[in-house]
């Protein structure tokens, strides 16, 4: 009977586990539709929104620069950083250009239950917007 009970226990434990991990250099490139323009974040108060620079870490060693007001997370840590992200306010996450990268962070970070926004044209388009 024991040893029954551990096999359920433990088949039930299999059944409920995530069929695999999230994997950020995948495939994997979704389209995310909600965003902000560069004009837009920049209007916005301190305070109003969370937002975080997600370029791959080689991206962002290689140009170091963050938005205002911007925190940089590696966007291949996610998983683990995206716990602890407010829920009172919306997030809005950028990489180089306004990809795949930031796309996928924001249908993550959205999966999560975040209100999140995809920065349109990523950090280049706010340089070319703060020139």
């Amino acid at each position: 009977m024991k040893n029954a009970i551990t096999s359920l226990i433990t088949l039930a434990l299999v059944s409920c586990a995530p069929a695999s991990t999230f994997e950020f250099r995948d495939d994997a490139r979704p389209t995310y539709d909600k965003t902000i323009s560069a004009a837009d974040l920049n209007a916005l108060n301190s305070g109003d929104a969370t937002i975080i620079d997600v370029r791959l870490s080689e991206d962002f060693a290689s140009h170091p620069v963050l938005v205002s007001g911007a925190i940089y997370k590696d966007p291949e840590d996610i998983t683990v950083w995206a716990t602890n992200l407010p829920k009172d306010r919306p997030v809005i996450v950028y990489c180089v250009k306004g990809k795949w990268v930031s796309q996928k962070a924001a249908t993550y970070l959205s999966e999560a239950g975040l209100d999140v926004y995809s920065l349109e044209g990523g950090l280049e388009a706010w340089e070319a917007q703060t020139d």
